[in-house]
């Protein structure tokens, strides 16, 4: 009888679970060659998507998981700025990402997302922000961070449920150039970048209820934790075929894209809002 107790309080712990829960959209226009054996995606009488006219496509994310990854140096005794990493996937379901469409956001520097978002001004140390890489429109907005492989915030969409072709987009914030070496990325005015992401919420970042003079700069360590709100309230996504950016960073010839398209562009197509949640030996986590 105690073992059924056990049993069935595990069971009511599992089915008031929380992991995955969130909001958000993500929908645009997709093409995507040989896309699975019925030909190209969006196949029709009259063909596929192509990269001049691709076809309409809706991620329709019903899970969200967010995992924060230190940097080495964490808990080090020094004042250097860490590389503390978040990594957020929306999916369509809760299914493993082999047999999932996945978008996914790669924040390589939580420091500097979290500056970005805070927006303190002044000459405290974590105060300002890098341009090249993120925009305030205002005092108490979002900020605005650009998305691309050279940025502190990388993007990606895979179609394993869509289709069964190994592809991958990722998000460009500019045309890709022939080589990546010596091709700094210009500052943009008011953040019109090809791919961006405004983060209104991350983690404890931030401070809008506090004047840009009076906000703390962010600590060096700074790093989303477990059950802090991460809320992107607009992200906008300019994706190609992760061989053409593979190629040019490496400076070789590059491939005709396969893949690619937008995604979002307003809050109606493009968002998330959900709390970072550990993953537990009961649930199936992908």
């Amino acid at each position: 009888m105690k073992g059924a107790s056990v049993f069935a309080l595990l069971a009511l712990g599992l089915g008031g679970c929380s992991i995955g829960k969130g909001v958000g959209a993500a929908s645009g226009y997709i093409y995507e060659y040989g896309c699975s054996k019925n030909g190209d995606y969006g196949q029709t009488p009259d063909g596929g998507a192509t990269m001049a006219n691709p076809a309409p496509y809706d991620l329709k994310p019903t899970y969200f998981a967010g995992e924060p990854i230190d940097d080495l140096r964490e808990h080090s005794a020094g004042s250097e700025i860490m590389s503390n990493r978040l990594t957020i996937r929306l999916q369509r379901s809760g299914k493993q990402i082999e047999l999932n469409d996945v978008l996914t956001f790669d924040v390589s520097s939580s420091y500097e997302v979290a500056r970005c978002v805070r927006g303190c001004v002044g000459s405290k140390p974590g105060c300002g922000w890098d341009e090249t890489n993120c925009y305030r429109a205002s005092d108490t907005g979002p900020g605005r961070m650009r998305v691309q492989y050279d940025s502190d915030v990388h993007a990606a969409l895979t179609l394993k449920s869509s289709c069964t072709a190994n592809l991958v987009g990722s998000a460009i914030s500019r045309p890709v150039p022939l080589s990546y070496a010596n091709t700094p990325a210009p500052v943009v005015a008011n953040g019109a970048w090809d791919s961006w992401i405004e983060l209104q919420e991350f983690g404890t970042a931030s401070q809008a209820n506090l004047a840009p003079q009076d906000r703390a700069g962010i600590d060096p360590k700074f790093r989303v934790d477990y059950g802090e709100r991460v809320y992107a309230s607009s992200f906008y996504l300019t994706l190609i075929d992760d061989q053409v950016v593979s190629a040019a960073i490496n400076n070789l010839p590059q491939p005709e894209p396969q893949m690619g398209g937008t995604l979002g562009g307003d809050p109606t197509t493009g968002r998330f809002d959900f709390d970072v949640q550990r993953g537990q030996g009961a649930q199936f986590f992908p």
